[in-house]
């Protein structure tokens, strides 16, 4: 899920999460600049997609609004990796 993406104007949504994301991470010792921290983190932000916001949908626990509301919020969070451009790693 992580990849090349343009770094969103200050202030911006996705630079907003970007930055709180990035802050757990920094309180931890870590940061999602660093590849293999990343890495884990693509693999976390695709379980909690593919196994919890999809699986809950499939099985009837969220409607369809719901989960493409969740997806769409999952999906940015993806994203942070790809938002963070040294300031903030």
């Amino acid at each position: 899920m992580t990849g090349a993406t343009p770094t969103p104007a200050a202030g911006a949504p996705e630079e907003r999460l970007a930055v709180a994301i990035q802050s757990l991470y920094k309180a931890r010792g870590m940061s999602l600049a660093d590849p293999e921290t990343a890495a884990a983190y693509d693999v976390a932000v695709q379980a909690v997609a593919l196994l919890i916001i999809d699986g809950t949908y499939k099985t009837g626990g969220l409607g369809q609004e719901e989960h493409r509301r969740l997806r769409a919020l999952l999906d940015a969070a993806a994203l942070v990796p790809g938002h963070l451009s040294g300031a903030h790693g």
